[in-house]
């Protein structure tokens, strides 16, 4: 059980130099911008502007606080995030460029490099207990709410909200919260693996 502390994440530039991230966690843990093979970081939106490019990279995204993040594809609609909107999922190859509708934001990124990996990833609320199998690595981070409990084999500890969870192999993990959370998860298959939900 592998856990990341928002607080402990320094701040870095983007791959454009357009905004600040910082990442929670990559692997191959000595891998680089250009050749990880999963990568997860929350970003601040402090302009509006283009998306870094990522050749062969399969991303999700999604809101944590502020307004909302209009994007736009080729100079097309794409989508307008909100906290509550539906992750989305693109690739990216796209050039996506950003504007924000009313002020600064927060957002949180799931890359993975489609020629070694790929990743599922959904919200979850949570309000007292629940009890998670996974049949592989799993990724779980506190978007909203209060701390939550996790315990995976044993092993016990508490999260804060933005505060990172990754579990290297299946097995099952039981959650409690206090407070109504709302939780991403990602569950992430490497090259070679395969989940019981593959085609």
């Amino acid at each position: 059980m592998h856990i990341v502390r928002f607080a402990d994440c320094p701040p870095s530039p983007w791959k454009n130099g357009g905004g600040i991230t910082r990442q929670l966690l990559i692997r191959p843990a000595a891998a680089n911008l250009d050749d990880f093979a999963l990568r997860v970081s929350v970003a601040d939106v402090d302009s509006d502007g283009p998306f870094s490019r990522f050749d062969g990279i399969d991303r999700t995204l999604t809101l944590l606080e502020g307004g909302s993040l209009q994007l736009q594809r080729d100079g097309a609609p794409l989508a307008t995030l909100q906290t509550d909107s539906p992750l989305l999922h693109f690739n990216g190859e796209w050039p996506i460029s950003s504007q924000r509708l009313a002020g600064k934001v927060r957002d949180f990124n799931i890359m993975t490099r489609r020629s070694q990996c790929h990743h599922r990833a959904e919200r979850l609320a949570l309000a007292g207990s629940l009890t998670l199998a996974h049949d592989g690595p799993l990724l779980l981070f506190v978007a909203q709410g209060g701390a939550v409990t996790v315990n995976s084999d044993g092993a016990s500890d508490t999260l804060q909200p933005f505060d990172l969870l990754w579990l290297e192999q299946a097995g099952t993990l039981q959650l409690h919260s206090d407070r109504a959370s709302q939780l991403l998860l990602a569950h992430v298959v490497f090259a070679g693996e395969r989940s019981d939900g593959d085609a």
